[in-house]
């Protein structure tokens, strides 16, 4: 059989960096680092409130693991949201 023929070609869209202005990406530091605390604060916090009130390392990691899964399943969301904030 000829892989030639039935190779994959991948295309990449890529876009020309030259054109970034500083302004965008100050925006867009802080709406990664604001997403990134949103994503995993709640989760560090549930998972130490649980394990200093019931003493068990396994449900706190799990309730914790949960946690953020949900809220990773919304930051696209919320990741709009924050760029609306920086929006001008």
């Amino acid at each position: 059989m000829n892989r030639s023929s039935k190779g994959i070609k991948l295309v990449f869209a890529s876009q020309r960096t030259d054109n970034i202005t500083p302004d965008v990406l100050v925006k867009s530091f802080w709406v990664s680092t604001a997403l990134a605390l949103i994503l995993t604060l709640p989760a560090l916090g549930v998972f130490i409130a649980v394990f200093q009130s019931s003493g068990n390392m396994l449900i706190g990691s799990i309730v914790g693991f949960c946690i953020h899964f949900v809220i990773l399943s919304k930051s696209e969301k919320i990741s709009t949201a924050l760029t609306s904030l920086f929006d001008d």
